[in-house]
Parts: structure tokens; C-alpha cells; sequence
């Protein structure tokens, strides 16, 4: 039981991260008009 829970719980962790890494593209985009690399370095902290 203890690894069907886990089985279940390793895709749901990799489309939210899917999904944190789309919306990042998104607002880049929406800010800067276009994701090229150059501009991808200003996100860094």
C-alpha cells in the first residue's frame, strides 16, 4: 500500500513542478515580449 501511495505521489510532484517551470515561461514572456536566453539571466536572485 505504502508504494502505490508513493507511485502516485511522483507524478503529481513532477507536473506541478512542470507547471511552476510553464508559469515562469509565461511571465517572462508577458513582461519582456519574448523568452530568449539572454534575458532568461535576469531571473536569477
Amino acid at each position: 500500500m505504502m508504494g502505490q501511495s508513493f507511485a502516485s505521489l511522483v507524478p503529481t510532484v513532477a507536473a506541478a513542478e512542470s507547471g511552476i517551470g510553464l508559469a515562469i515561461f509565461v511571465i517572462t514572456f508577458r513582461v519582456r515580449g519574448t523568452i530568449a536566453v539572454e534575458f532568461i539571466n535576469c531571473i536569477q536572485g
